[in-house]
């Protein structure tokens, strides 16, 4: 989730915006799901019952436009929260017996380097990009590398999860970490995912919170 910030403004930005009637005649129902999917917190309030449903299909009418009828889709609030309740049950048991097989490190006192090409000290992990490279190392390299050039940010905290085999192939495994953060307010600075490992990279400020969010999730604490 690199330049998180950015990211997230994005999608903020495409859901605020009115959705438009599907072509070939798209029903109330498909734009339903898919206004639901794109808000994953909300979706998982509606499969739950934690909503107003009435209020809420005024709402998601209003978003849909092109016409919508409020009762038609507060029916299909209903019909896809009921629908999703049945078919995830075990995909959310799969989650979740993931999330409780993993651990979680902590290490302070990291830097995030953005270059275009290597920065010539040991790195703990990296990622390249058609932007550059962003390399996650220790705050003691800093100092020598700004004065590479580099762009440099220190005072952070590296977050790594490691996670069963089975994470690899169960979707919503990392989405769960990452929205129960969001729903925090926490920021993710940089994301890296390697393997079986998740390696998230946060403010020093935002770094014990995190720590309980998601030891949290994996109901017992690491030492």
């Amino acid at each position: 989730m690199k330049n998180s910030r950015r990211n997230f403004s994005a999608v903020e930005s495409r859901n605020s915006t009115p959705m438009k009637k599907a072509k070939n005649g798209g029903s109330a129902a498909n734009l339903v799901r898919l206004y639901l999917k794109r808000r994953p917190i909300l979706f998982s309030m509606v499969k739950d019952g934690l909503c107003n449903y009435t209020s809420l299909a005024s709402k998601v009418a209003r978003a849909i436009g092109a016409g919508a009828k409020q009762d038609a889709v507060k029916a299909a609030l209903i019909r896809a929260g009921h629908e999703h309740a049945k078919s995830g049950e075990d995909f959310e048991a799969r989650v979740e017996k993931i999330l409780k097989g993993s651990s979680i490190e902590v290490r302070s006192k990291v830097a995030v380097v953005r270059s275009k090409s290597g920065i010539g000290v040991p790195v703990i992990a990296i990622s390249n990009s058609r932007s550059g490279v962003m390399s996650v190392v220790d705050s003691s390299y800093a100092p020598a590398i700004r004065k590479k050039g580099h762009h440099v940010i220190d005072g952070l905290v590296l977050i790594t999860v490691y996670s069963p085999k089975e994470i690899e192939d169960t979707p919503g495994s990392i989405a769960s970490m990452i929205d129960a953060l969001w729903a925090e307010g926490i920021n993710i600075l940089e994301f890296i995912s390697c393997h079986t490992d998740t390696l998230l990279v946060l403010s020093s400020s935002d770094g014990a919170r995190a720590y309980d969010v998601l030891s949290g999730m994996m109901e017992k604490r690491e030492k």
